[in-house]
């Protein structure tokens, strides 16, 4: 087994259950971990692996969509990254909305995927 990961990408995107934050939109950050299967020496390719901007491609063209759920958006993430990408045995979806409105100061929430 092998990991791969990207941690700390940051995206301005419009999640959120309400209304108002679907308008005015947040910052996010996606951490992304990738357990890959490797029966062999790579050997320097690329296809023995998955390739870092195919992660964060994926990441980004969901993080454009509009989510009520981050726990649907973290899923939709874990979901492609796996069925995508034969090599992938398992994957982590790490999603943090930062400063969410819950009424009091807050750093982060974040939601986790495993599949």
């Amino acid at each position: 087994m092998a990991t791969v990961a990207l941690v700390g990408m940051k995206f301005y995107a419009f999640h959120g259950y309400y209304d108002f934050e679907r308008r005015v939109g947040n910052n996010f950050e996606v951490d992304v971990k990738a357990h890959l299967v490797i029966d062999r020496d790579p050997n320097d390719s690329i296809e023995a692996t998955i390739n870092y901007e195919d992660i964060y491609a994926i990441c980004d063209r969901f993080m454009q969509k509009k989510y009520l759920l981050l726990e649907s958006l973290a899923f939709d993430i874990a979901m492609e990254i796996k069925s995508s990408h034969s090599k992938v045995d398992r994957v982590e979806v790490r999603l943090s909305k930062m400063k969410p409105p819950v009424g009091g100061k807050v750093d982060r929430a974040i939601v986790t995927i495993e599949l």
